[in-house]
């Protein structure tokens, strides 16, 4: 039963019949107030009609008593009582008894003129004309007695309706909540069954529900992706990391069985160790790098102009490729100043991989409004436009081997777009012209 109250079917259906029952208490109080005015106003009326009626008989008329009875109808429970100056008092029929009673009754203060006499209700009214006092109580005990029915059925129908309308609101949340039902029960089975390519079913309606269900969808999509690149991730790092852990044992293992009698392999063997224990470092570090990059920590500005400018300079004067080096001066980022340097390091590098000693390579920093771009482009083979969006892929390399005779472990690249999409930047492969590649990062100036 608790959980049934907790349900959103329940909950919607609880508040949509209070503020229904809220409305129809409000309607009602507001037909009973109307009623209840327009009936003191029709009890006022008529009696000011019979006032009118009596002032216009002439004071010296002798036929009071069958005035009298002629202004009240003999069905009806009116009375009037006329007090001459001169001491006659006249009663219409069943007047006395009436004004009797009405002497005993209670007034009622929030309707001036009603009393309550012997559960009966009369409007009583007094006044001095000419040479006369006239006093008139005017019978309304019906007109209540037909409002009160008339309210009685409007509060059975009013709870008929509660009763109608709760169930068709109920039934019509229930359809509504099915969607929620069915795609709370997806949720469920795809935490359970770990589904990596299922998504939620999207609605067509209503609109929040469509909204949610996209959403969920894009995010779990995007967690998806994210899984897939970690696992993939974990395995090329594996893969990167046995290969010349493997080359080192067999090496080992061959120093050990034959190092003794051919002293002549223990040199190479060594040689081979120390270049793939180096190689190992290098990855070690990149992969400390790039699980640093994603923390975030406090920045200061910096001169971006200096950073590149000396990181371009040490460059040139290590690569044998020609260097083209155009800095505009005087431009500042908020950033860690060891992370540009990375950047550089690894864009610089990878320039002068896939370019020969004859190739150039071009390094430029400008500012044009509130964006800042940096370029690096060479003019070696070029990527495929296909390849141009993987290549920053953890450990992607364009000839798909592990053992290409182009040094390096496949992410530094992935290092760069890591940084430069933590400091709210971009970063795109172009072809240069006449031939080679160009990569461009922006970066937003504030």
């Amino acid at each position: 039963m608790e959980n049934k109250k907790n349900n959103a079917q329940y909950q919607l259906t609880n508040r949509f019949v209070k503020i229904l029952t809220l409305l129809l208490i409000v309607v009602n109080l507001a037909f009973v107030s109307i009623s209840l005015i327009s009936s003191y106003r029709y009890l006022a009326n008529q009696a000011t009609e019979i006032m009118n009626t009596l002032q216009e008989v002439p004071q010296d008329t002798t036929e009071w008593t069958t005035l009298v009875n002629a202004t009240t109808a003999k069905d009806d429970e009116d009375a009037v009582r006329i007090l001459l100056e001169n001491g006659p008092m006249y009663y219409s029929a069943n007047g006395k008894a009436i004004f009797e009673k009405l002497v005993q009754g209670k007034a009622l203060l929030l309707f001036r003129g009603i009393i309550l006499s012997e559960n009966k209700i009369y409007f009583y009214q007094k006044q001095e004309q000419m040479g006369r006092t006239v006093e008139l109580a005017v019978h309304g005990t019906q007109i209540v007695e037909l409002m009160m029915r008339m309210f009685l059925i409007s509060l059975l129908l009013n709870i008929f309706a509660v009763l109608i309308g709760s169930l068709v609101i109920y039934l019509f949340v229930g359809k509504w909540s099915k969607t929620l039902h069915k795609m709370t029960k997806e949720m469920a089975e795809i935490e359970e069954d770990g589904a990596q390519e299922r998504l939620l079913s999207v609605p067509n309606s209503p609109n929040e529900f469509r909204q949610v269900a996209t959403s969920f969808n894009q995010l779990l999509d995007t967690q998806q992706q994210a899984m897939k690149r970690e696992s993939q991730f974990v395995a090329d790092a594996s893969h990167e990391l046995r290969t010349p852990l493997t080359a080192i044992r067999g090496h080992v293992q061959l120093i050990k069985r034959r190092g003794m009698q051919h002293p002549e392999v223990i040199a190479p063997s060594i040689e081979f160790i120390d270049k793939e224990s180096k190689r190992l470092e290098i990855l070690m570090n990149q992969l400390l790098t790039l699980g640093r990059s994603t923390v975030e920590k406090p920045v200061e500005c910096v001169s971006l102009s200096k950073i590149i400018q000396q990181a371009a300079d040490e460059f040139r004067r290590s690569c044998s490729q020609t260097v083209e080096i155009a800095i505009q001066e005087g431009i500042q980022m908020a950033a860690d100043p060891l992370e540009i340097q990375q950047i550089c390091q690894n864009l610089f590098e990878n320039a002068a991989k896939y370019s020969q000693a004859t190739d150039t390579i071009t390094i430029t920093l400008t500012k044009q409004g509130n964006t800042i771009f940096f370029n690096v482009s060479d003019t070696g083979p070029g990527i495929p436009d296909a390849m141009k969006t993987r290549i920053f892929e953890r450990f992607y390399r364009i000839d798909h081997s592990r053992s290409s005779e182009i040094e390096g472990s496949g992410i530094g690249l992935s290092i760069v777009q890591t940084i430069v999409e933590k400091y709210h930047g971009t970063i795109t492969v172009l072809d240069n012209q006449p031939r080679g590649s160009l990569f461009q990062i922006k970066f937003p100036s504030r």
